[in-house]
């Protein structure tokens, strides 16, 4: 017997928080992790299958018959609520798909690539729905929902976990809290870890585990096009797997199976947070990139904009009181001490004495990080955008120009500390010394053009700066002429000939251009 139609919640209702913790600086960190919720040009694609007429009622029925799962026409009453289900954005996205496939497991995935090709409707998969520009919401084919595909399993010898692509951060991390283990999850628990992961994962300590969450896959179990199953890692299926390591939304398989490498969880995670006013922007940014190639790399430090409450306003005593700076330094430590001497850069260094509110020494944990940075996220309309640049001074003056004309409370720019790291070879090679990201959230559809504008000329104004793009969180709406920019040139080139190579037939859709 078939499942009914099911609804995701349309709110991401945080957990209760944790007690003792000020209220000011709960506060702060709220609005913080609201932030948070964190080449050679060659042309896109173009062999897509020749979309005919969709199939007959019978023929429905029949692939109805081969799988556990769900399927649901886009004729069908249930379809829009279905259809808007699909989409932690508010904004839900003008695109319908011909049919929406939700998998139960793995044979139901090589079931829906043949049903595909033999009717020629194009597939694009989704895991969890958390893309900013709703990369998995296309205008014809099958949309794939593999969230149900959540099994995890845990080897505590190799400090492996094994998962399904529907796997939360927040599930993942708590069963491996248990055996002393943890993982580079993005920051808000809530996100899935395929989408996540395959995009590069900018995650929890990731200068230290890894340098970005996508080197932590040391394999991957996936369906091709032609619905054959492989093994994939650096010896087997070696092509595929470079492609699933950052080929994320342009990606031609279907991944089922993550096997992560886990690292030890810390046991002294210890914050501090240092505000400061508006016209501090500038010298914070530039403080993080002083001291930033010296410290501990399991020092995180993060620099955000937020709206400013009355009291820190008074605070401010300038004419820019409308937004302060938040520093936020996250010491991923063993002991107090070792936390204390990882934070030290930050807490001797002469732009600390500007800072309006300081909150040091906060004893934290995964999850109550994972709080922090939910807090704020009922769900919104929302776009996000980004560079990674190497000059992070020059950066920040022109965000510093931008901010007052946010449209709303909730555009929020975010820099990112990385550094130089080196990578292993792989799709995913976008790189600068500091990541800068806008997340534009606001309430109403009639305030889209508004939100959009503002962060569309913020980030034109900041191309000249750019050294790449974090594919997760690019504006493929706005931006999806230079996708290509989000990799290494050899590595877009690359990826497109793989493309061709075990995609001949375009089952899968490439890459959303809008």
């Amino acid at each position: 017997m078939k499942k009914d139609a099911k609804r995701m919640n349309d709110s991401c209702v945080p957990r209760d928080r944790q007690p003792g913790v000020d209220l000011e600086r709960r506060r702060l960190v709220t609005a913080t992790g609201q932030a948070l919720a964190v080449g050679a040009t060659l042309p896109f694609s173009t062999r897509l299958l020749a979309v005919g007429a969709l199939p007959s009622s019978r023929e429905i029925d029949a692939f109805r018959g081969e799988i556990q799962g769900t399927v649901v026409l886009r004729d069908a009453p249930n379809y829009e609520p279905w259809r808007r289900s699909m989409a932690w954005n508010y904004r839900k996205f003008g695109r319908y798909p011909d049919m929406i496939v939700q998998a139960e497991g793995e044979d139901d995935v090589v079931a829906t690539i043949a049903f595909a090709k033999r009717h020629h409707l194009p597939i694009k998969v989704r895991s969890g729905g958390h893309s900013w520009s709703g990369c998995y919401m296309r205008d014809s084919g099958i949309l794939l929902d593999i969230s149900h595909l959540r099994s995890v399993e845990i080897d505590t010898e190799t400090r492996t976990a094994v998962i399904g692509p529907g796997v939360l951060g927040r599930d993942l991390n708590e069963r491996l809290r248990q055996v002393g283990l943890a993982f580079p999850t993005a920051h808000c628990g809530m996100v899935p870890l395929s989408g996540f992961l395959m995009g590069g994962g900018l995650g929890l300590n990731g200068n230290k585990w890894g340098g970005m969450s996508v080197f932590n896959i040391k394999a991957v179990d996936l369906i091709t096009a032609d619905g054959e199953k492989l093994h994939a890692n650096e010896e087997q299926n070696a092509e595929l797997f470079w492609a699933v390591r950052g080929g994320g939304p342009g990606l031609f398989c279907v991944v089922t199976r993550f096997y992560l490498q886990c690292h030890p969880l810390p046991a002294a995670i210890t914050t501090d947070t240092l505000i400061f006013p508006y016209s501090e922007l500038i010298g914070t940014v530039a403080m993080m990139e002083e001291i930033g190639p010296a410290v501990d790399p399991a020092l995180e430090m993060l620099t955000v904009v937020v709206p400013a409450s009355p009291e820190l306003a008074k605070k401010c005593g300038a004419e820019e009181c409308r937004h302060v700076v938040v520093l936020s330094a996250m010491a991923f430590a063993d002991t107090a001490d070792e936390a204390d001497s990882i934070l030290a850069p930050i807490r001797r260094h002469p732009q600390s004495g500007n800072a309006i509110e300081k909150f040091l020494g906060h004893a934290s944990s995964l999850e109550i990080l994972y709080q922090e940075n939910e807090g704020p996220f009922p769900q919104r309309r929302a776009r996000a955008d980004n560079i990674y640049t190497n000059e992070p001074v020059e950066a920040a003056k022109v965000v510093r120009q931008h901010m007052p004309a946010a449209p709303s409370a909730g555009n929020t720019p975010v820099f990112l500390y990385k550094g130089e790291l080196e990578f292993p070879e792989a799709a995913y090679s976008s790189t600068g010394k500091c990541y800068l990201a806008g997340y534009a959230q606001w309430d109403h559809a009639a305030d889209d053009p508004a939100n959009q504008a503002w962060l569309r000329d913020l980030f034109d104004d900041l191309q000249p700066l750019a050294s790449g793009y974090y594919i997760n969180e690019f504006d493929r709406e706005t931006r999806s002429d230079i996708t290509h920019r989000c990799f290494a040139p050899e590595n877009w080139k690359r990826l497109q000939e793989l493309r061709g190579k075990f995609d001949p037939e375009g089952v899968f859709h490439d890459f959303l251009r809008v």
